[in-house]
């Protein structure tokens, strides 16, 4: 990328030999314009060009994009040290910003793990990033190992902001991720953020309550994600857009969200979601997206209410995990009751826990708007089996289905030996051929 990108200022300039240092020769203008195509390691390794290259990198006007996930990923598999790993990514960071001269940046990310042990250099990183004018924020701390003791997490230094009113007016957008952060603060920035229009926060055992009020909030983005700790949460936000949460049940009031288009609801540990169904119940109606993150491992399956119709409910999600010989049945209310329902995505997770088979009928109406299904995690077995087929039948006008044979959980990487047997594998894909068979020409039938 670099050179090809030096080249192509040769010969923007018509220079036909290389030979001598033509780089100093060309305007800043144009280096500038080249080096803002990078991101900033490739562009501070320009520096072995030209001197003079290697001057104007810190002048860059860039986002900061520190992205370690390649990296976490080799850890994760035992590859490569944290420790080591960390050490090496903590002097990239440092080193970047102490040669980096722009007075405004639009954008700083890091992602890796971090914990409170490395607090004085993240908390450097913040104030740089908010010196700066950041508009967009965003520390992803994930944990490689699960079940992490939270109260090592990276705590954000809350006295650095709520004794300042004036330093992040610039903020547009906050993601927090394995972060200790508390609703008092989420709240401060949310008063003193005029501009701030999304709010990301994952796995903060010190968020408890959150309250969003004020008429001339601009936040359209709030999603609270497996922060284990929270219990309530008050919304009065005339311009949300999308609202998310996945956790424990809590208590949840609407009072207001009259823009309110895409919603996500997850429950965890057999924490079900339909108290959240109340709050929401006057918004619904208007809702063009809804995601559904469902744990129901009991005898009668996945059970959904009486919907009031959908009308306007474009694409669904629905991520279950249920064991064989209960039911996914239990979806149909809901499917049926978005009426102009075009894209149906059904996420599958498949307990090992029996239970006998449960004979249920159902009746089948027409659905006529119904283009895309996508199916992952599909087992072949009699639960996921009905719920295709009731798809394919009543469905009039389907144009394609997907049938993804991996768990939810690997979609991306190619599917681990581990994750489920040859025999399982192949078993699932052999139901997934039958069913493509009877489907002849109507659908397009993509197994995966």
């Amino acid at each position: 990328m670099i050179y090809l990108l030096f080249l192509l200022c040769i010969w923007c300039l018509g220079i036909k030999s290389i030979k001598e240092d033509w780089i100093s020769q060309l305007p800043d203008e144009m280096l500038i314009s080249v080096l803002s195509f990078l991101t900033p390691k490739e562009a501070f390794r320009t520096s072995v060009l030209s001197h003079r290259w290697k001057c104007l990198c810190p002048f860059l006007p860039c986002s900061l994009d520190f992205d370690g996930l390649y990296t976490m990923w080799e850890i994760k598999k035992g590859k490569k040290s944290l420790k080591f790993e960390r050490k090496k990514f903590l002097q990239w960071v440092n080193d970047t910003l102490k040669s980096c001269r722009v007075s405004t940046i639009d954008e700083f990310r890091v992602c890796f793990e971090f914990d409170d042990g490395s607090k004085s250099h993240v908390d450097g990183w913040i104030d740089f990033a908010i010196s700066k004018g950041a508009k967009r924020l965003e520390l992803d701390f994930t944990a490689t190992k699960p079940f992490k003791d939270a109260s090592n997490f990276y705590r954000f230094p809350n006295e650095r902001f709520t004794s300042d009113k004036t330093c992040i007016k610039s903020l547009t957008s906050l993601t927090l991720k394995y972060i200790r952060v508390t609703g008092e603060l989420l709240e401060h920035f949310l008063s003193n953020c005029p501009s701030l229009e999304r709010l990301h926060v994952d796995n903060s055992e010190d968020l408890v309550n959150l309250k969003i009020y004020g008429s001339s909030l601009k936040l359209k983005y709030l999603h609270i994600i497996r922060c284990l700790e929270f219990k309530s949460i008050e919304i009065n936000a005339p311009n949300l857009e999308s609202f998310g949460y996945v956790g424990n049940e809590i208590r949840l009031h609407v009072h207001s969200a009259p823009r309110l288009l895409d919603v996500r609801i997850g429950g965890m540990y057999l924490h079900p979601i339909y108290y959240a169904f109340g709050s929401l119940l006057s918004y619904l109606y208007q809702l063009e997206s809804l995601t559904l993150d469902v744990h129901s491992y009991t005898y009668d399956g996945v059970e959904f209410p009486e919907f009031q119709t959908l009308t306007k409910l474009k694409h669904l999600k629905v991520t279950v995990g249920a064991s064989e010989g209960s039911s996914l049945l239990g979806l149909i209310p809901l499917i049926e009751a978005a009426h102009f329902l075009h894209k149906f995505v059904f996420e599958f997770i498949l307990s090992e826990m029996n239970f006998p088979k449960k004979a249920r009928k159902v009746k089948k109406y027409p659905n006529e708007h119904l283009k895309e299904v996508e199916i992952v995690g599909f087992a072949g077995r009699a639960i996921d089996i009905q719920l295709v087929v009731y798809l394919l039948e009543s469905a009039i006008n389907l144009e394609k289905i997907i049938v993804n044979l991996c768990a939810p959980y690997v979609v991306g990487i190619p599917c681990p030996k581990n994750i489920r047997t040859t025999v399982e594998y192949n078993g699932a894909k052999e139901v997934a051929m039958r069913l493509k068979e009877k489907q002849l020409t109507r659908v397009e039938f993509v197994i995966m």
